[in-house]
């Protein structure tokens, strides 16, 4: 049940970095109110999905809430080195 939680941080963490990959692609500098909004909205949803695997984890007890932490993290940190290296090509 453990390896859920950390496949389930890290879909969590997948998906947080790839909304914000998707939210800063979509920044233009003559819509400052529209891309604060975007960004705000954004912001609030990553949070509130980070937030729900992180305390459903909790629930089921302390390894599974460092676990789901540890997905969160390393699957973040994974897209963020890739789609760095993709760039440097």
């Amino acid at each position: 049940m453990n390896v859920w939680w950390l496949c389930a941080g890290a879909m969590a963490g997948a998906l947080n970095a790839l909304t914000l990959r998707w939210s800063v692609a979509r920044l233009q500098p003559g819509l400052a109110p529209r891309a604060l909004g975007q960004m705000w909205g954004g912001a609030l949803l990553r949070w509130v999905i980070s937030a729900v695997v992180l305390l459903a984890a909790l629930r089921q007890g302390v390894m599974a809430g460092l676990l789901a932490f540890g997905g969160l993290w390393l699957s973040r940190w994974l897209l963020v080195v890739a789609y760095w290296l993709s760039e440097r090509e």
